[in-house]
């Protein structure tokens, strides 16, 4: 397959006033034309902001990245300019967020909004793309979607925001989606029908999609490839059915235990002991050892590679060097 996007030894630091602190440690990943990729991991171990970098959405100040690179259909995205990446954002790559009530403007309705994307990177004049900002509601499942035009957010539910913000984020038929963790805020049923209709799109416009999520069963439905990241870095990636039916990593094996549908007859899931390092005070080693019921003295003595377990299969823990 043809490679989209790859990512490689990004560094990303932001400046508090206990100095500067680096939240991302050379992380390395890719995703290749029509793929779904999987990134999961605990709140704070770097994958939203992976995505902002490749969005060049990093807040400048108090962050900057350090060093890297993303390259994106072969073009370096981090030698762009501001004016270069605005035309790359929504016409070649779009993301969800994750509170669409955040990422939309309260004070103008949702078919200004998604129009706008149109008007901007499509060259439509008013009328048509506000047509095409119905047509592409009715797509995304909203119901009367002439009236919604002149709805605002806060008159939508959750559900409907969340499918107004993929309706903007296909305007363009995007390269890439990055959908950054859609059905947090959403009821079960919900989350359910937004999972299906990602996979519905993703299969329609052949785009490639990364997932962003904590949940490791959204994760099983959905995609082809899964990077598991901890405390800033990559520390488990390969296809989907090898890591979940060989955990290589313990981190990752300690993710798995922790889901319900895989703990049956468990009066009570196992916890990680201990809790997630801050950026700035990363252990010496693998970051995760002090919290590894596995971990050996050689653990700290250095960060471990990513090994490999098994073709495409990589691990970075000592008990998988090569």
């Amino acid at each position: 397959m043809t490679r989209l996007i790859e990512i490689e030894d990004l560094a990303v630091s932001f400046r508090t006033d206990r100095g500067e602190v680096e939240a991302l440690s050379g992380v390395s990943l890719h995703l290749d034309e029509g793929e779904v990729l999987g990134v999961v991991g605990e709140s704070g171990c770097g994958k939203s902001l992976t995505a902002l970098a490749i969005m060049g959405l990093v807040p400048s100040p108090p962050g900057r990245i350090t060093r890297g690179r993303i390259a994106f259909a072969g073009r370096d995205l981090l030698g762009l300019d501001e004016a270069a990446m605005t035309r790359i954002r929504g016409e070649q790559i779009a993301m969800i967020f994750q509170e669409p009530m955040s990422a939309l403007n309260p004070v103008f309705t949702v078919g200004e909004q998604v129009a706008e994307v149109l008007r901007v990177h499509e060259g439509l004049g008013r009328t048509a793309a506000r047509e095409r900002a119905a047509q592409l509601l009715a797509r995304v499942g909203i119901p009367d979607p002439a009236r919604r035009l002149g709805q605002y957010p806060h008159e939508l539910s959750g559900g409907l925001r969340q499918r107004v913000m993929i309706a903007a984020a296909l305007a363009c038929r995007p390269k890439l989606l990055i959908a950054d963790e859609p059905t947090t805020a959403l009821d079960v049923t919900i989350q359910a029908q937004i999972l299906a209709l990602l996979a519905d799109l993703q299969r329609e416009f052949g785009m490639a999609t990364m997932l962003i999520t904590h949940d490791l069963g959204v994760v099983a439905q959905v995609v082809t490839r899964v990077v598991v990241m901890y405390a800033g870095k990559v520390v488990e990636e390969g296809p989907v059915e090898a890591v979940f039916e060989r955990p290589s990593h313990p981190y990752t094996a300690a993710l798995m235990r922790s889901i319900p549908a895989l703990a049956e007859g468990v009066s009570r899931l196992p916890a990680i002991p201990g809790t997630v390092p801050a950026p700035g005070a990363w252990p010496r080693g693998c970051r995760f050892a002090p919290r590894c019921t596995h971990a050996v003295p050689e653990c700290g003595a250095g960060v471990p590679p990513l090994y490999p377990v098994a073709p495409g299969h990589h691990a970075a823990c000592i008990r998988h060097a090569a």
